[in-house]
């Protein structure tokens, strides 16, 4: 299966008025290629959850775009406790929740986080790309 996580830096980005005009067609065309059966779309909870906190619509807007995908298409995913989630917490301390979110999902299922600060990533053993 191919597909991207999508993180909050990327929700926010193409989600709010915070972004450029290139992210917000960027994340459209993601999430209408998921829907039609392109690249899937993986969103950390963590990530959705700040997202939310600079436009609270963005949880219903998004829930409308999972219920109305296929399944698989877009998924929201939660945070387990897993061995890369205590070494991530222990090596970088000061990587925000959504990050490590978004970087233990990855590690977890060797997809790319797509973001807008591939900066935060550095040193973690995945793949980032700048949307």
């Amino acid at each position: 299966m191919t597909g991207y996580i999508i993180d909050d830096s990327v929700l926010v980005a193409g989600l709010t008025g915070a972004g450029k005009e290139h992210h917000h067609r960027e994340l459209s065309r993601l999430l209408h290629g998921a829907i039609d059966g392109g690249p899937a779309l993986d969103a950390p909870a963590l990530c959705l959850t700040t997202a939310a906190e600079v436009r609270p619509a963005i949880v219903g807007h998004v829930a409308d775009l999972v219920a109305a995908a296929p399944p698989g298409a877009i998924d929201i995913c939660g945070l387990s406790r897993t061995g890369f989630l205590d070494a991530l917490r222990a090596f970088h301390p000061g990587l925000s929740w959504p990050a490590i979110h978004a970087a233990v999902h990855a590690l977890a299922t060797g997809l790319p986080v797509l973001t807008t600060e591939p900066e935060r990533y550095v040193r973690l053993g995945i793949n980032s790309l700048r949307l």
